[in-house]
Formats: structure tokens, sequence, C-alpha cells
């Protein structure tokens, strides 16, 4: 009776001990611009495999989309992002979720926000164009 006592209070001990890392903060995918004001963003996954990340069936300015979610670019992305346009729409970006926003105390953006926006929101990294 003890000594199945001690095995289960070590098992439980090391499966607490074990953390799970989160895949998608090293794997990058590409996704299309659908809008962009002031750092906020709709954004398509053109890789269905991470639609768990995404909604579908979302209508905007007159338009169905599916595969959509939001975030909020870091002044760090934008400035990856710099063009001979300020209008990024259309623009396909490849990104990493991340878990959390960058601090950024001198990032300073315009007030102004999307008229509406996906349910599902992640927190990205902007990896390239």
């Amino acid at each position: 009776m003890r000594t199945s006592f001690i095995a289960i209070f070590i098992l439980g001990l090391l499966q607490l001990s074990c953390t799970k890392k989160d895949d998608l903060t090293t794997t990058t995918f590409q996704v299309k611009i659908i809008k962009e004001i002031c750092n906020d963003a709709i954004l398509q996954l053109t890789d269905t495999s991470y639609k768990q990340y995404a909604e579908n069936g979302f209508l905007f300015e007159g338009k169905l989309y599916d595969q959509v979610f939001f975030t909020r670019f870091s002044c760090e992305d934008r400035t990856k992002m710099q063009t001979l346009t300020s209008d990024l729409i259309g623009f396909v970006i490849t990104i990493k979720l991340v878990n959390q926003t960058k601090s950024e105390p001198n990032c300073v953006t315009c007030a102004a926000t999307l008229s509406s926006r996906p349910t599902k929101s992640n927190f990205i990294e902007v990896i390239g164009l």
C-alpha cells in the first residue's frame, strides 16, 4: 500500500513538472491582410493547417471571409512592412503566433480602429513579406 502511494505521488510530481511547449511559437505561416487601420488588422490564413486559430463566415464590408482572425501589429512589425504605399490590403506576409504582445513604451499609433472584427484574435510577430 505504501509503495503504491509513493509511486502515485512520484508520477504526479513528474506530470506537474512537464511543460508543454507551444509549437506555434516556432512555426511560421502566411496570411493575407484583409484590412489594416492604425495597426489593427484582419488577417486571412493562406494555409488551412492552422484553421483552429481563425474563424469562418465573417462578414466584412459586404463580403464573406473564411479563415480570418484579428490582430494588432506592433510598431516593430509595422516597420518590417514598410512599402511605397501605406495601404497594406492584399499583402501576403509571413508570421508566427506568439503568446503575448511586445511591450513597446515608445510606440505611438493613431486611435482609429476597425468598424468590426472577427471574434478570434491572436498575437503575432511578422517574420517577413
